[in-house]
């Protein structure tokens, strides 16, 4: 049904007008790929760091994306502390998430969730980028790797995508029945309506017979069937007939199941299976938010602060300090299979630390790695703060694009003003942005753009029901296209967001229709 997930990643770069997000996903998960998928859209950019086939972080060049952003959002941080924090982290090299802990901002833990979070609906945002140009690199190093499920990234993922990717690579003939290839493995978390779908294509339904069932919408059901099928749970049944009865992760399960299934789910309504399963034993809190804590900074510690120690420290108190280390986070101390892991990646990483020490060679490696380090940060510091600062003011923020955007507009500089509207809806799509994008675009060809914009206006309305711009924008087009109709409708929508303004109601008069 698709093309054979060893061939999607033969090609280093690409656009996802040709090769859509979820399948270079899925490509890389069974492949077990280790790369930087780098996305780019106009003036957007993400990275998405892959390890092993998983996604473990992303950056990208949109200011409400940031973590610190992110945490004064959630009113975890103010902007004033958020300043500060960004000085002392470009000043003393520690990452801002390390920081916030060792301030006490937020707990360990909390703040795993938090990252998990961010990740996940930053990851997720991309998949709307439908024409945006692809790449893929060596893998960089990511200090604080979140690991997230995949499986469920694509499912969800399925739900951003322009329709017009949907349709473009995705045709079921309707008549032939679909059947599932394996079953759905736990990873992929279901609300109750999709477990209901899942339990009618165990029956081998067609695509005709899903849609005429109650409850359910054609362009919903086609997603979900898309994400399915791309993660090869779900082909037509005499597909399925031919395959041998193996599951398609075979080789990749172990990273799924033991080390990728995040804490935090994505975004999904869940139901608890049918049969009820022994309640998990809890992990102790305090004991949660140290060792979350501690995994989120070991990537950025030299061998002597994973330890603990100095390089001065003597070889006879090395085993002392490993195992003082160590014990407090045994992995034997945590049921949680994603803390136990985690527990045992941080094992394994001060074994390593105490290996390398107890060594004279490598001892004397990483100390002269570190007073390298040292070196080229004193004297620093302000450079430092200055160009961390100079990148942030580069990131891309929604509100600054569509504030100039309207300043263009009002000024008739249409051309300029379209584009900025542009990159605003490609940061942040809300109602209110494509409304004025429509606008403009609408202003700069008015003889031949209006229906386009005025489907445009009906898409803002969809987006946002509470819109007052896109229902009076959209009631201007349709009565000067003569839809008059249509023109009454979004009229009176307006006035229920706005009952004081009171051309609506003047409009609505010169329709025949009521206040």
């Amino acid at each position: 049904m698709f093309t054979a997930r060893r061939d999607v990643l033969r090609a280093k770069n690409g656009t996802l007008a040709e090769t859509p997000l979820p399948l270079l996903l899925h490509s890389l998960l069974v492949e077990e790929r280790s790369a930087t998928l780098e996305l780019q859209l106009r003036n957007l950019i993400k990275r998405v760091h892959v390890e092993a086939g998983v996604p473990v972080g992303c950056d990208s060049n949109l200011l409400h994306e940031t973590f610190g952003k992110t945490l004064v959002a959630k009113g975890k941080l103010t902007e004033q502390q958020h300043h500060a924090l960004l000085g002392e982290s470009a000043a003393s090299g520690k990452p801002l998430q390390t920081l916030v802990v060792e301030k006490q901002l937020v707990s360990g833990f909390e703040l795993f969730k938090l990252l998990q979070n961010n990740l996940a609906h930053t990851l997720l945002d991309a998949f709307r980028w439908g024409d945006a140009k692809w790449k893929l690199g060596d893998l960089d190093d990511v200090q604080t790797p979140i690991k997230m499920n995949t499986a469920q990234l694509v499912f969800l993922g399925a739900m951003q995508l322009p329709i017009q990717t949907l349709n473009t690579h995705f045709t079921l003939d309707h008549e032939k029945p679909l059947a599932l290839a394996v079953e759905v493995s736990e990873e992929l978390k279901l609300s109750a309506k999709d477990q209901r779908l899942v339990q009618l294509l165990k029956k081998r339904t067609s695509l005709t017979q899903l849609l005429a069932q109650p409850g359910v919408r054609k362009e919903e059901t086609g997603r979900k069937l898309y994400a399915l099928c791309i993660l090869e749970f779900v082909d037509y049944a005499e597909v399925v007939d031919k395959k041998p009865k193996a599951p398609f992760r075979s080789s990749s399960s172990s990273v799924i199941t033991q080390q990728a299934q995040p804490e935090v789910l994505l975004e999904a309504e869940v139901v608890q299976p049918a049969k009820a399963k022994a309640p998990r034993p809890v992990d102790d809190e305090a004991l949660m938010n140290a060792l979350s804590a501690e995994f989120l900074s070991f990537r950025s510690k030299d061998a002597f602060d994973l330890l603990g120690v100095t390089p001065e420290t003597p070889n006879t108190a090395l085993a002392a300090a490993f195992l003082a280390k160590s014990n407090p986070l045994s992995p034997a101390l945590f049921h949680h299979p994603d803390a136990k892991n985690r527990a045992e990646l941080l094992l394994l990483a001060y074994a390593r630390a105490y290996g390398a020490l107890v060594e004279p060679d490598q001892h004397a490696l990483h100390r002269k790695r570190r007073e390298n380090l040292a070196a080229s940060r004193k004297g620093n510091e302000h450079q430092k703060a200055q160009e961390h600062f100079k990148i942030r003011t580069d990131l891309l923020d929604a509100s600054t694009q569509f504030e100039e955007g309207k300043k263009r507009l009002e000024e008739n500089q249409l051309k300029s003003a379209v584009e900025h509207f542009q990159y605003a809806a490609d940061i942040e799509p809300t109602g209110r942005t494509l409304a004025y994008l429509a606008l403009a675009r609408y202003r700069q060809a008015p003889d031949f753009a209006g229906e386009a914009q005025l489907e445009a206006l009906a898409e803002a309305c969809q987006r946002d029901a509470n819109c007052e711009e896109a229902w009076a924008f959209r009631a201007d087009l349709a009565l000067a296209l003569s839809r008059k109709d249509e023109a009454a409708e979004a009229y009176k929508n307006a006035a229920r967001i706005n009952p004081k303004q009171a051309r609506y109601s003047i409009a609505l008069r010169g329709l025949g229709g009521k206040k």
